[in-house]
């Protein structure tokens, strides 16, 4: 076979070979993108609220969700770490996610300061929509106990 034959050959056999590799990297063009969409959203949305079994079923079932990317540059394992769930960044990295990807300010997820964690606060004047009638207290055992509940404060749990 004439060298120049051989030389086409090889380079088409490559280029063949390298093919699935390019299409790949293609194919999480969307998620990579550094633009906020509804799905990106919920990702950050399930991540802050915990919801650890459902971000699992997503990493498995799509491939490029470990590297999503917001248009803030952060994707789920900044969240993760955020958030400190730990199974999240296991399985993170385990899919692919890019533990020295930085965003916009030039944080890598392991360096993503720890969120408080997320809670509801009802409105002030929401009992007021409600009415109790007489036994407005919302505590039915014995009215003895005059001293009202509170939650426990962030640093005590």
């Amino acid at each position: 076979m004439p060298r120049h034959a051989f030389v086409l050959a090889l380079c088409a056999l490559l280029a063949v070979a390298t093919a699935p590799s390019f299409a790949s990297a293609n194919a999480c063009e969307e998620w990579t993108a550094w633009e906020d969409s509804e799905v990106k959203s919920q990702a950050w949305e399930h991540i802050a609220h915990g919801n650890v079994e459902l971000v699992l079923r997503s990493i498995a079932e799509e491939p490029c969700f470990a590297k999503m990317r917001a248009r803030d540059g952060r994707g789920p394992l900044h969240w993760a770490h955020e958030f400190h769930e730990r199974r999240l960044i296991d399985a993170l990295l385990a899919a692919g996610a890019d533990a020295e990807a930085t965003d916009a300010t030039g944080l890598t997820p392991a360096r993503m300061p720890r969120a408080p964690p997320i809670t509801y606060t009802a409105p002030e004047d929401a009992e007021d929509e409600i009415d109790y009638g007489d036994d407005d207290d919302d505590d039915d055992d014995d009215d003895d106990d005059d001293e009202a509940w509170s939650p426990p404060r962030h640093d005590e749990m």
